[in-house]
Formats: structure tokens, C-alpha cells, sequence
């Protein structure tokens, strides 16, 4: 079927770490043609990166000073098509419900109107709208993308997130009334969202497998000083007692956490700062994808110990599958339902099953338990959930096509 996706997204093009709405829009770009709307980044923003930009905005296509639609051949061959369009102005702090949504509109006024110049150039009129997480602008270009078919895409707890906190939870659940269907990226957030939208699915998490596995050292051939290692965001949803047990009870064995850490967060800092006292604690900071394979090669464990609380429970960790793509063992609280990993990873439901669970795999791992972790990961590639999600579009579009 013939139709092109637009996705209106919240995760900006640029960045050094994975994120699930560009690894499907580029598997998309596979299927049929995809315009990528990038973030739309404040007037402050911009004037921070004239003069330090360490996350890379593209100001000169912002600001209109190169061409805001640009194509970017992706490392499958697909084509996709990037729009940078013109700074808004900052709303997010303000609290009062009349201002905020009268400068929403004005902000959506704009963006629109960029938008409508991209899809003619590319002489697109047959389309489906993917609005990723950024219901805010959902709402404010909902009349533009009329009739087209509209679904929103939510793969995190918007109230959990700080920018969200004031307008993110009534926005969602007034935009999810509005669209045509609602994806999620987890059961917990199926659970959590189906009283806003009848018409839900789930398009999970995957993992770049080829680049992952190519992290796999089989356990005999590895370093015999054990390393236990965890990749991702250092947050509030970290469980950092699991932390702390751990390197007491392993003193000998390195624990490595690769990651942006959120010290900006008080609650956060207090958290970490006992922890880098620790001889056998290394904080390693933010690595691009491709550097993470030197730090998966020499751990023997994965651990993703979170706190179990309504945010955590919506989570489908990208680093599961990444951690199995390498061939290594998982330990994980019982923050989501994990099920259908069956004895591929441990989970605990306490500190003390946690460290029992590290301990047991520390000493009794082998190099044909990888092999198994790794067929599991494979069939969870990000090509896979590419190809689900292009299968619920196309469905999605005959359905609502044979009712005109």
C-alpha cells in the first residue's frame, strides 16, 4: 500500500545514544518514504548552541540558514527525510493552562506551516501521522494533519518526566482521545493507556543485533577478573542499594556503569557521589553505541537494578535485548513484566535474591547458556519491531481507507 509516514517526533535526530523512535522510523524508511519532523528546539536552545553546541543542533537549518529539509542515507540504504523546523518559544515552565495553550498554538502556527512546505516539496498527500511522544504539539497540528490518519506513539510515563510534569499528563489523555490508535512500547504502558484509546498495540523495544553481537566473547575466553556492568541513564529509577550491596559483596569484582548521570537532579547526586567512593564503582559517563561494545565484551553480567514503582513498570528496556545480543547473563528486579524471557535472564524481587541471582551466574555461566541468550536477541532486532510496525500501519491504513 501506498502511503508515506510523518512523524512528528520528541527525540531529536541528533544525539549519542539509542533511541526507539529513530531506530523504527529509519527501519520504516525501509518499507515507504518517511519525513522525520526533529524536535522542535526552543529560542533558547538555539542561542546556547551559537555559542556551545556539545549536542550538536543543527542551528543552521533552524534558523533557516541552510535548507531545513535535508534526506540522510541510513546504514540499511533507505533514504529518510529530516526537517529541522524554526525555534519556538520556551513553555514548558509556564504553569497557568490560558497562556501556556495560547502560546502553543502560536508555536503550532509555525510548525505547521513548515510542515505543510516540507510535504509539498516532497509532493506528499497520501500519508499517516506518528506522533512520538510530544502530545503537546500533537494536539496543536492535530487540525492540520486532518483527514489523515493519526496515531500516537508513547514509549515512557509522561508524568515521570520532568519537563512533562505541569501539561504532560493532561495533554497525553486529552491527545490519545482525540487519534485514531495509540502504539505502546510495553505491556505496563497497554495496561496504562487502554482507558484513554480503544484502539492500542504494542510495538516493543529491539536491539541493533549485528552491532551488539558483535560484543560477544564467549565467557571462556574473557578476562578471569570478573566485571559486572550496567548501560544506561543514571536516574531516580535506579535502585542504588542493589549498587552498593553489590560492591560489598564482590569486592573483587569491578562494578562498571556506562552512562549519563543525571546529577543535576539533587536527589540523584546524593545517591551517586557515595558511590564513586567506592574503589571498585567506576563510572564510565555517556558513549555512543559504537563504543559500548569494548565495555560489553569485558563484562560477564548485566544488570538493570531498578526501583519497582508506576514509572519503572512501563519500562521495556532496550538494554535487555543488547545485554543478550553479547551473550550475557541478565539480572534485573521485578520493576516490569519480563516473562517472556523465561530463563534467558534472573529476576529478583529483592536485594537479597538480586545478589544471589549475580553470584549464582558469576560461578556457574557457561559459554552454551550465551549461545541461547543470543538467539533470543536475534529475534528481537529492531528490523523485526521495523517490520511489525510498518504491518499495523499498512493494517491500519486499510482499515480506516475502506471507510471513506
Amino acid at each position: 500500500m501506498e502511503f508515506d509516514v510523518v512523524c512528528v517526533a520528541f527525540p531529536s535526530w541528533e544525539g549519542d545514544y539509542v533511541k526507539s523512535t529513530i531506530q523504527l522510523m529509519s527501519e520504516l524508511a525501509a518499507h515507504r518514504r518517511v519525513l522525520y519532523v526533529d524536535y522542535q528546539y526552543t529560542v533558547k536552545d538555539v542561542v546556547q548552541a551559537i555559542f556551545k553546541n556539545p549536542f550538536h543542533i543543527p542551528v543552521s537549518r533552524i534558523l533557516g540558514l541552510k535548507k531545513r529539509l535535508r534526506n540522510i542515507t541510513l546504514e540499511n540504504g533507505a533514504t529518510i527525510y529530516v526537517l529541522s523546523t524554526p525555534p519556538v518559544i520556551p513553555i514548558n515552565f509556564i504553569k497557568k493552562v490560558p497562556l501556556f495553550e495560547k502560546l502553543l498554538r502560536f508555536n503550532s502556527f509555525w510548525q505547521a506551516s513548515t510542515i505543510q512546505r516540507a510535504l509539498k516539496d516532497l509532493n506528499s498527500k497520501n500519508y499517516i501521522v506518528v506522533n512520538a511522544f510530544n502530545p503537546s504539539y500533537g494536539i496543536g497540528l492535530y487540525d492540520n494533519f486532518k483527514p489523515h490518519i493519526q496515531t500516537y506513539y508513547c514509549y515512557d510515563e509522561i508524568g515521570a518526566s520532568y519537563w512533562a510534569k505541569d501539561h504532560g499528563p493532561r495533554l497525553e489523555a486529552q491527545y490519545m482521545k482525540m487519534v485514531d490508535h495509540v502504539i505502546v512500547s510495553s505491556e505496563g504502558l497497554q495496561n496504562s493507556k487502554k482507558p484513554f484509546n480503544n484502539h492500542i498495540d504494542t510495538v516493543k523495544n529491539g536491539v541493533d543485533f549485528e552491532l551488539f553481537h558483535k560484543a560477544f566473547v564467549p565467557l571462556s575466553q574473557k578476562n578471569a577478573k570478573k566485571k559486572i556492568g550496567y548501560i544506561g541513564t543514571i536516574d531516580q529509577r535506579i535502585d542504588y542499594d542493589i549498587l552498593k550491596q553489590l560492591a560489598l559483596e564482590f569486592p573483587d569484582t569491578e562494578i562498571i556503569i556506562v552512562g549519563r548521570v543525571l546529577d543535576d537532579m539533587s536527589e540523584v547526586k546524593e545517591q551517586t557521589e557515595p558511590l564513586r567512593t567506592i574503589p571498585n564503582i567506576r563510572f564510565e559517563g555517556a558513549k555512543p553505541p559504537t563504543a559500548l561494545m569494548e565495555y560489553l565484551k569485558e563484562f560477564h553480567i548485566g544488570i538493570i537494578p531498578f526501583v519497582k514503582n508506576e514509572q519503572t513498570a512501563a519500562i521495556y528496556p532496550m538494554k535487555i535485548n543488547e545485554y543478550l545480543a553479547a551473550g550475557l547473563g541478565v539480572v534485573a528486579t521485578d520493576f516490569a513484566p519480563l516473562s517472556e524471557f523465561g530463563e534467558a535472564i534472573h529476576v529478583s524481587t529483592n536485594t537479597a535474591d538480586f545478589i544471589q541471582a549475580v553470584k549464582d551466574l558469576l560461578e556457574k555461566d557457561s559459554d552454551h547458556k550465551q549461545l541461547a541468550r543470543v538467539e533470543i536477541a536475534k529475534q528481537n532486532s529492531w528490523q523485526q519491531r521495523g517490520a511489525q510496525l510498518n504491518h499495523l500501519l499498512e493494517t491500519l491504513y486499510h482499515k480506516y481507507s475502506s471507510q471513506v
